[in-house]
């Protein structure tokens, strides 16, 4: 059996794993960190994290798999695209930094590539040909699923799930796109549109105080449900219209909201879905719920130091 370190780097926090390659987490510890921080800094917080985890469990890591927001260039493992919520990675390489450190395989792989197969092996997707896996949290990001095989494009670049324009009329990203998911439903857009309704009294200051007063039945905290369930239900319409998808996996932090979360997108999702691909449809939670990236970069690491093997 092979043992992998595995990084989940957030946007305010990073989770660091050791997992068997039968997807088993060994020990795992999470840091918050400041994603301003010199590159060097944190590529150090980093290896230090899982050196001290390695010998804790006193374990012998094969390499390394890294699940981090955007693209990073396949070979060279440098960011080079969709750093906003990281900025500490723009244009650098954790992968030849981890290298280094610990003379063993690293890789890099966008988060919700990972968190997609971590569901896909070991979690909700089990089960299924066809489907996508979301993750809500900081920002927004996701994985599609088509028989049962990853789809990324010609170069490996992972879908923005989170570009998906849901209102033209909306503010613009930083891209320039209006409207987008991962403005109107990331962690600072609930808090944004709960801080609307409520009035400007912002009663509550965290994702989790929103649902528990929602689910007591505050009325600014239920119609912010309500809405995100509104935002969510409209993008996976989009994409079950399109691919014509066996389920839906909501993960990420955000998802830890659980069955007042799963209850607000099923009521918007006949609003945006055709009638026949509704009825097959399943809305389900990710199983891995944290743990999705990391045990989805142990796996993204075991497979490319074992397709290397063949080379």
């Amino acid at each position: 059996m092979k043992f992998l370190g595995a990084i989940d780097i957030g946007g305010t926090n990073i989770k660091f794993g050791l997992a068997s390659s039968a997807g088993a987490i060994l020990s795992k510890s999470s840091l918050p960190y400041n994603p301003q921080m010199p590159f060097w800094e944190l590529a150090n917080l980093i290896c230090q994290q899982i050196e001290n985890l390695t010998k804790t469990s006193r374990v012998e890591i094969n390499g390394i798999g890294i699940s981090a927001p955007g693209y990073a260039h396949p070979q060279t493992g440098i960011l080079l695209d969709g750093a906003n919520n990281v900025p500490s990675l723009k244009g650098e390489s954790l992968t030849l930094a981890c290298r280094n450190y610990f003379n063993i395989p690293s890789f890099i792989e966008n988060d919700g590539i990972c968190a997609a197969l971590g569901e896909l092996l070991f979690g909700a997707g089990r089960s299924y040909k066809n489907f996508v896996v979301i993750t809500l949290g900081t920002g927004i990001g996701g994985g599609v699923i088509i028989d049962r095989r990853i789809v990324k494009g010609v170069n490996d670049e992972p879908p923005e799930i989170g570009a998906i324009c849901l209102n033209p009329n909306g503010p613009k990203n930083y891209s320039g796109i209006p409207g987008t998911f991962e403005s109107l439903a990331c962690a600072s857009g609930i808090l944004e549109l709960y801080q609307k309704l409520s009035g400007g009294k912002y009663t509550h200051k965290t994702i989790r105080e929103i649902f528990l007063a929602a689910g007591a039945g505050e009325k600014a905290a239920s119609l912010t449900v309500d809405q995100i369930g509104q935002y969510i239900a409209q993008a996976l319409g989009i994409m079950i219209n399109l691919l014509n998808l066996e389920a839906c996996i909501i993960g990420g932090g955000i998802s830890a909201a659980g069955n007042l979360l799963l209850e607000a997108v099923q009521k918007h999702l006949p609003s945006f879905t055709w009638p026949l691909l509704l009825k097959k449809v399943r809305i389900l939670l990710a199983e891995l719920g944290n743990d999705a990236g990391l045990l989805g970069a142990a796996a993204m690491a075991l497979r490319k130091i074992e397709l290397d093997s063949l080379t």
